[in-house]
């Protein structure tokens, strides 16, 4: 009896520590599916124009599945940065308010798209090849939502990690994605929808990798006083820390690695 005591006091302490990483991930994934069920209800009680609803009540709960259970592969994102035409169509609902949003975003945001967060480390928002920093030899794409544009993948190395927006990736997905990166000495632009978390995150480990920051934490209050708006969250500073950790152990980063300044 007191060894299972033991035993669900322990899960109890783990369910507790991982809960507030697993709640916006949840509640974006159960919102979609929420959503999803309210237009399908529209339809089947008003009938008539409203079967439009059906086509973006599908893509929400594709979507909403994605981020409760299946992950961010349902959007169909390939390594090469575009999306997958079969699973495009279906999802069209829900890609194009996404659309819509990063070019308000873009437009009416008041922020600059990139910022410099370390030498050769740029951290940013989705952009145009126009908008990209010069010299830039690696981008880091961290979005599952959005074809990348060919001008921007053009003769530079490309490296897609797809992560469900306030989302993360796994650790082996991460490390596995930066490994290269981190093994080269070129400018690297890094980016999400916005470059405030998921672009963030992965751009952790990059400033750990080259010696900018001792760790993750260091990194973002870097990274925060260059770029104002950086806001990752729970999850994603838990998985920065576990995938340098990672890296260290496959030798990527080497331990104890003195901290430059930018």
């Amino acid at each position: 009896m007191e060894r299972l005591a033991i035993l669900a006091r322990t899960q109890l302490r783990q369910l507790t520590a991982i809960w507030p990483m697993l709640t916006m991930h949840l509640a974006m994934g159960v919102l979609f599916l929420c959503i999803a069920v309210l237009f399908a209800a529209l339809t089947g009680y008003f009938g008539g124009i409203t079967w439009l609803l059906v086509w973006p009540a599908f893509s929400l709960i594709v979507v909403g599945l994605g981020y409760v259970w299946l992950g961010p592969w349902v959007l169909g994102k390939q390594e090469d940065g575009t999306l997958l035409w079969y699973m495009t169509l279906p999802l069209m609902p829900y890609l194009g308010v996404a659309e819509l949003a990063w070019y308000i975003v873009r437009v009416l945001g008041g922020e600059e798209p990139w910022h410099e967060v370390a030498h050769g480390l740029y951290l940013g928002r989705r952009v145009e090849h126009w908008e990209l920093p010069a010299r830039v030899a690696i981008v880091v794409d961290m979005t599952a939502e959005f074809v990348e544009p060919l001008e921007v993948r053009e003769g530079r190395k490309y490296v897609c990690v797809p992560t469900l927006d306030a989302s993360v990736p796994s650790v082996n997905a991460l490390a596995d994605g930066l490994t290269d990166v981190l093994r080269s000495s070129g400018n690297v632009y890094v980016h999400c929808a916005a470059g405030h978390g998921r672009s963030a995150m992965a751009i952790a480990v990059l400033m750990v990798g080259r010696g900018f920051a001792a760790d993750a934490d260091e990194a973002f209050r870097m990274m925060k006083n260059v770029r104002s708006r950086v806001s990752p969250r729970t999850t994603q500073r838990h998985i920065a820390n576990e995938t340098i950790a990672e890296l260290r152990r496959r030798g990527v980063i080497s331990a104890g690695a003195p901290s430059t300044s930018i």
